[in-house]
């Protein structure tokens, strides 16, 4: 065999190693993928079941000391009228309550950065902040929170503000009406 056609096999054989390389390599890829998804999904479901047992954390607060729930009755309608030690149980359930909040926040823009898929969770953070005590709570002192939970539940609060103001306005608006017929 001449230079010439051991160049050519050489070559053919290259050609072979670099196509088996390359569907290697792919197979490899694939493999790697699934198994990202897999711990990606697996993360997502762990961080949920965080979320759900912190929430049932707080709800056996409740189911269990029966003063905790009357305090925390009172205490949503008005943290100013609440004496010393009861502002600072309620405080400490509050706490507790928006602690779990800032958690599945920041898990869900830790994991899934989509602030969207944390609208149930929203809706249940304005079911607290409609109360007038917790927004006096929220306003008696600076929150150790990150930065996004706190921009968030001002903006929350913010909402809730505007669509109070409309409904006094509209209110006023009516009754105005009323008085002038």
């Amino acid at each position: 065999m001449s230079i010439q056609e051991w160049a050519a096999i050489a070559e053919i054989v290259g050609a072979v190693a670099v196509v088996a390389s390359l569907v290697y390599l792919a197979v490899q890829i694939r493999q790697n993928t699934h198994g990202l998804s897999m711990t990606l999904k697996s993360t997502e479901l762990a961080a949920f079941e965080r979320n759900v047992e912190a929430g049932n954390r707080i709800r056996e607060i409740f189911i269990l000391n029966s003063d905790i729930l009357e305090l925390y009755e009172r205490g949503l309608k008005s943290y100013a009228d609440l004496g010393s030690a009861d502002k600072m149980r309620f405080g400490m359930v509050l706490s507790n309550v928006f602690s779990a909040f800032q958690g599945a926040y920041i898990r869900q823009l830790t994991y899934g950065n989509d602030p969207a898929n944390f609208a149930g969770s929203e809706l249940l953070l304005d079911s607290y902040i409609k109360f007038r005590g917790v927004r006096e709570w929220l306003s008696s002192s600076d929150r150790d929170w990150r930065p996004q939970f706190a921009n968030l539940v001002q903006q929350r609060i913010k909402i809730f503000e505007d669509a109070a103001e409309k409904g006094s306005a509209v209110a006023r608006e009516s009754s105005s009406m009323g008085t002038d017929e």
